[in-house]
This record gives structure tokens, C-alpha cells and sequence, in this order.
């Protein structure tokens, strides 16, 4: 009850939610400066058992994650390529595309200060080049980059219509942007809006509502494991209902179909 008031909430205002997440992410790069928690997202388990990329030992603690970014990044030959990560958050993601798929020149785009100066550390030695920036004001200039990744980050926007107008801004003629988030049923029909109005054409789109929900399905346990040892107990039920725990309201929601995720394609003509 408790989580759906607080986001029955951050609807009144989109600058307020967009205040409200900043603060969190805030607070969470800066208290909890653990270096093995680099990934923050729902993850993907594909549902074809024989779909498992490859992955370096020391990056199968984070599969499940990894396999999100796996998926939005592969649709694209990013290879010697001008690549951001709007969002980047705690940096893992976008080192992930830097190592496996060899850009010519990776960036993370964060508004949260403490976070960038978190990647800056553990990322000291990464040839991603980690920017604090606003999604809705890029410091980019104007076509400057072939491909613009989004990993579940646009549902904390103020305004995400001016972020698509960003991207379309930033993007080289014949660039992409490739995004996934998700979204209740009736705020994604004002998301397939903004897309459509985006300036961008829309090569595919995905539902991988299911492959998210099998990723929080098979990674629960040790999710709380992890969120055990970080944060102890005092911080179990807003963790749980952040982190899609089984038993949360984003859970119940993809479960029951009131929650959507997809994964859309864009192309700049």
C-alpha cells in the first residue's frame, strides 16, 4: 500500500518525480559505495534456454543484469561507433558495452553527481568517459553520435518527450536509439506517443514483459542475499518494492499484465 501511494504520488507532479529519484539515487551512490554493485535494473532471462551469451568469469555474478544490456545493445553493429548510455547510473552497463562491443568511443550520461563520481572510482581504469548531464539537456552537440542507449531509466524523467527530442538532436543521420523500459498500461500509450512523435523512426518493437519477469523470477533469491548484506534489514520492504522482489507491487504488476516492458529500436533518417 505504501509503495503505490508514494507513486500515486510522484504522478501529481513529473518534476517532483524527477526530484525524488534524483535524491535517491543520490543517497544510494553515496552511502553505499560498494564496487561489486554496479548494476541497477530488473535484468533478462530469455525464455529459449539455449539463448545464453558468453560472459567473462568475473562478470557472471551479474548475468542477469548484463543480459539486459545485452539484448538493447546488440540490435546494433556498435563496433568503432560513438556510443552514450543516458542513465548510466552506477556505471556497469555501459562498461559492459564498452568491453564486449569495441566502440570507438563510449560515454555514460548521469544526473546524479555521487554517481558519476562513483563510476570515476570504480571505473578508474575504463575507457568509458562517465558525464554528469540531464537526459533532457544533453552536453552533446548536434549530431555527434551514431547510438543512444536507454536501459530502464526514462520512467524517472520530468519530461520524456524533450529527452527524445535530445536524442534525435545528438544522433547522426542514420544513428539509432536503442531503449527498453516499461511503464503502466496507460501511461505506455503516452509513451508510444512520445515515440512516435519522437522525429525518429521506430524499426521493432518488443514486449519482453516475460523475459524481465523470468529474470526476477530466477535471480530473487540471491537478490536478497545480496540486499541482505548491504543494507540489513532495516531497509527490506522499500528495497524489496525497488528492486522488484517477489511479492512487490512492480512484480505483481508485470505478473498480471498492468505493468508493461518493452524494447524499442529507433533509427534517425
Amino acid at each position: 500500500m505504501a509503495a503505490r501511494i508514494f507513486v500515486s504520488i510522484l504522478k501529481i507532479s513529473p518534476k517532483f518525480k524527477k526530484a525524488v529519484w534524483k535524491r535517491i539515487y543520490q543517497f544510494l551512490a553515496s552511502k553505499y559505495q560498494t564496487e561489486d554493485w554496479t548494476f541497477m535494473n530488473y535484468g533478462f532471462q530469455s525464455l529459449n534456454k539455449s539463448e545464453r551469451i558468453e560472459l567473462k568469469k568475473e562478470d557472471e555474478t551479474n548475468r542477469f543484469f548484463i543480459q539486459l544490456y545485452n539484448y538493447v545493445a546488440s540490435k546494433v553493429d556498435l563496433k568503432n561507433k560513438r556510443i552514450l548510455e543516458v542513465g548510466s547510473g552506477r556505471g556497469g552497463g555501459a562498461d559492459y558495452v564498452d568491453r564486449y562491443f569495441q566502440p570507438s568511443k563510449m560515454f555514460g550520461v548521469d544526473y546524479s553527481r555521487n554517481a558519476i563520481e562513483f563510476c570515476n572510482k570504480v571505473f578508474k581504469d575504463s575507457k568509458v568517459e562517465y558525464k554528469l548531464g540531464d537526459a533532457e539537456n544533453l552536453p552533446f552537440e548536434n549530431e555527434s553520435l551514431d547510438v543512444v542507449i536507454n536501459v530502464e531509466s526514462s520512467h524517472c524523467y520530468a519530461n520524456v518527450s524533450a529527452f527524445f527530442a535530445e536524442v534525435n538532436r545528438v544522433l547522426k543521420s542514420g544513428g539509432y536509439f536503442s531503449f527498453a523500459d516499461f511503464r503502466d498500461k496507460e501511461p505506455f500509450e503516452d509513451l508510444k506517443k512520445d515515440l512516435a512523435n519522437s522525429g525518429l523512426e521506430i524499426v521493432k518493437s518488443t514486449n519482453i514483459s516475460k523475459e524481465v519477469l523470468r529474470a526476477l523470477d530466477d535471480f530473487n533469491e540471491e537478490k536478497m542475499k545480496r540486499f541482505g548484506k548491504m543494507f540489513g534489514s532495516w531497509l527490506k520492504k522499500p528495497l524489496s518494492e525497488f528492486a522488484g522482489m517477489k511479492g512487490s507491487s512492480i512484480y505483481e504488476d508485470l505478473s498480471n499484465g498492468n505493468t508493461l516492458y518493452y524494447y524499442y529500436l529507433l533509427r534517425k533518417n
